[in-house]
């Protein structure tokens, strides 16, 4: 017997489509019905991002730390200059971290997609269920976060290659001007700026087509059983003709998000001003153990809201995304082809 639960069919009020309003409506409620289930299964990628930039900056204080101080030391306080291996310092511990994060969210990403598509459905999942699923297909899921990568480093590419290409020949059309005396080309400039502006506006809206074409491949790769490479193939179908309420969605939702990150960590800083209106009055002296007591808690809590803002964020989208995918395949599919998912156990 399967330790997932098999989908029930949809209640009667999602028998139809739903409109934007419903959908927003529909996402509130499910969230608030579920928000023990969602924010535990957040709380795996918000720990792991937390962790990771921790041990990052644990690394790095020894490292940079005593050059730092020796530079003050011999130029007195004050800022002191980066060394000159920082940048290739951040590039090493980018390398080392990033493909972390992308395992851990390959895991997040289906395991939230599951267990707000199925509370979606009328059915309970557990915290185990979801991620159960989501180790099942691990390397599935791996190269279904690699791949839209490629659709992005394309267009990068070519843009690079164009502006190369027409800095060539503006330069060599302009005779070199400028060049000789190490001085800046003019007419390079007046066209490549623009022509850099233009590109970069295009390659952002690219990005958000792309994205809309590709936001319900997980949901679709989870409840449908498909590979990497159907399940955007997939994603593109059922987004067609809903990209525009898609954004709008996502939209209202990001602006809900940002408001309670900013309601957050308003209360912080309120908070904090207390404290230290109360460590003030209290004479804290700076670098008394009471001192750097309350630093710590200062940076806990911060953290600690950080951590807040990055599961709410987390469980909107996962379940704005739920409601949407369960709605468009309504649309897409009809009511009995929508409810019919294959077995969570099938081989990858």
């Amino acid at each position: 017997m399967s330790d997932f639960p098999s989908p029930i069919p949809l209640p009667s009020t999602l028998r139809g489509p739903l409109t934007f309003g419903q959908i927003l409506d529909r996402t509130y409620k499910l969230g608030r019905a579920n928000w023990k289930l969602f924010f535990s299964i957040a709380a795996v990628p918000s720990a792991a991002i937390f962790l990771v930039f921790a041990a990052v900056i644990g690394c790095m204080i020894p490292i940079m730390g005593p050059q730092i101080a020796s530079a003050q030391a011999s130029t007195g306080p004050g800022a002191v200059a980066p060394p000159a291996y920082f940048p290739y310092l951040i590039a090493f511990f980018m390398l080392v971290t990033y493909p972390i994060l992308f395992a851990v969210f390959a895991v997040y990403l289906p395991a939230a997609s599951y267990a707000a598509t199925q509370a979606d459905r009328g059915v309970k999942v557990t915290f185990g269920n979801a991620y159960g699923l989501a180790l099942s297909r691990f390397w599935r899921y791996i190269w279904l976060i690699v791949l839209p990568v490629f659709y992005v480093i394309v267009p990068l590419a070519i843009i690079a290659i164009v502006v190369a290409v027409g800095a060539l020949l503006v330069h060599h059309a302009a005779g070199g001007i400028g060049a000789a005396s190490g001085g800046v080309n003019p007419a390079a400039m007046f066209f490549l700026v623009p022509l850099v502006m233009l590109l970069y506006v295009g390659l952002f809206v690219y990005c958000i087509w792309l994205t809309l074409r590709f936001l319900l491949a997980f949901p679709a790769s989870v409840m449908e059983g498909l590979t990497a490479w159907a399940s955007l193939k997939r994603s593109v179908k059922l987004t067609k003709g809903a990209k525009g309420r898609i954004f709008l969605v996502l939209l209202v939702i990001y602006a809900v998000t940002y408001a309670v990150n900013i309601l957050l960590l308003m209360i912080f800083f309120v908070v904090g001003a207390v404290g230290a209106g109360a460590a003030i009055l209290a004479h804290v002296a700076q670098g008394s153990p009471a001192f750097f007591i309350l630093i710590g808690l200062a940076v806990l809590g911060y953290l600690l809201v950080l951590v807040a803002c990055s599961l709410f964020s987390y469980a909107a989208y996962t379940t704005a995304l739920a409601v949407i995918y369960n709605d468009q395949r309504l649309r897409k599919d009809g009511p009995l082809l929508a409810t019919a998912t294959p077995q969570p156990g099938e081989a990858v």
